[in-house]
């Protein structure tokens, strides 16, 4: 999948063919027979990437390093980020409002249906063809991509009930009066939610965040549990959900800025959903480490203690916060399309 999208322009392809047991060693000697001054990266939570890293800081070496991923602002944003990314972010915040002045650039727009056409055909060649010349090749994620897509079939296939349910819970929502919390589910294999996170599953983070809603959170408060926009439906978290009973609804797609324009608060692990949320101004609690976790920015009480009086953020520090980020982390672009051309 790396050899088929590799553009001839971007220079020479040198392929790694080992065991990733020994890729820190040969990695060691291609970078110091290469004089190599950077490393770019696709996130830094993969095992090639950690042990770049490891690698890079254990002989020393002069490299500067590079992570490339959706950016923390969207949508049209690509992160560029030195060091590390998210829980493991070198970014400095006690320098908010010291971004530098940066023209915005074009906006592109990214297209989901573009973005699988791609995601499908690295996959594919990758299953197909790997063994041939990469005869140690393991998908990062541990989940096979069949197993990926057999998901997305099934949750295609059940369109219609979804859509029904959809509407029925945003009916039920736009009809409570009392406050309304969210919590957005994020990728069960999302590196920053195992690397960072709590230490537990999501599956268990969100039993005890229902545990506490139910004990510790006004009579009248409803909390929504909203699906990420590329969960497959591996998990059944509508199961999950029921044990909330009927203060708890389970909302599978649906408009995100309608949903934090009448939020009383936000409570996550560490979704880009809690660096949205503080720009609509809704209170928010991080449960793992998050770039977005600091004072003035997200509440530090404690869980059961948030329900009853979430804290609200700091504006100011907020928009200077975001305006460190997009102009010293961010570039336009997406990773499908024009946006993807530079």
């Amino acid at each position: 999948g790396e050899r088929l999208f590799w553009s001839g322009s971007a220079g020479g392809y040198l392929a790694y063919r080992g065991r990733i047991e020994e890729f820190s060693d040969w990695l060691g000697d291609t970078m110091t027979r290469g004089a190599t001054t950077d490393v770019v990266m696709l996130g830094d939570g993969r095992a090639p990437h950690a042990a770049a890293i490891r690698v890079i800081k254990r002989h020393g070496f002069d490299v500067r390093i590079w992570i490339v991923e959706h950016g923390y602002l969207r949508p049209d944003l690509i992160l560029i980020e030195p060091d590390g990314m998210g829980g493991g972010s070198t970014i400095p915040q006690q320098q908010v409002g010291q971004a530098p002045e940066t023209h915005a650039g074009p906006r592109w727009k990214g297209s989901f249906f573009r973005y699988a056409a791609l995601d499908v055909a690295y996959h594919l060649s990758n299953v197909v063809f790997s063994k041939l010349s990469y005869p140690h090749y393991q998908a990062h994620s541990g989940i096979h991509p069949f197993a990926e897509y057999a998901g997305w079939v099934r949750k295609l296939a059940r369109g219609p009930g979804r859509r029904k349910q959809q509407e029925q819970t945003i009916s039920q929502i736009e009809k409570h009066e009392g406050p309304l919390f969210l919590f957005p589910l994020q990728l069960s294999q999302d590196f920053q939610l195992t690397k960072y996170g709590t230490g537990e599953p999501q599956a268990k983070v969100l039993k005890r965040i229902l545990a506490s809603f139910l004990a510790h959170a006004p009579t009248d408060a409803m909390l929504v549990v909203k699906v990420h926009p590329l969960d497959n439906g591996r998990t059944n978290w509508p199961e999950h959900v029921a044990f909330g009973g009927t203060r708890v609804l389970y909302l599978d797609g649906g408009d995100l800025d309608g949903l934090l324009s009448r939020a009383s608060g936000v409570v996550t692990v560490n979704s880009t959903v809690g660096l949205t949320a503080l720009q609509h101004g809704v209170p928010t609690l991080a449960l793992g480490k998050a770039i977005y976790k600091a004072a003035g920015l997200t509440d530090a009480q404690s869980l059961d203690a948030f329900w009853k009086e979430p804290q609200m953020p700091d504006n100011a520090r907020v928009d200077a916060f975001c305006q460190l980020l997009r102009f010293g982390f961010h570039v336009s672009g997406t990773f499908d399309g024009p946006g993807a051309v530079i």
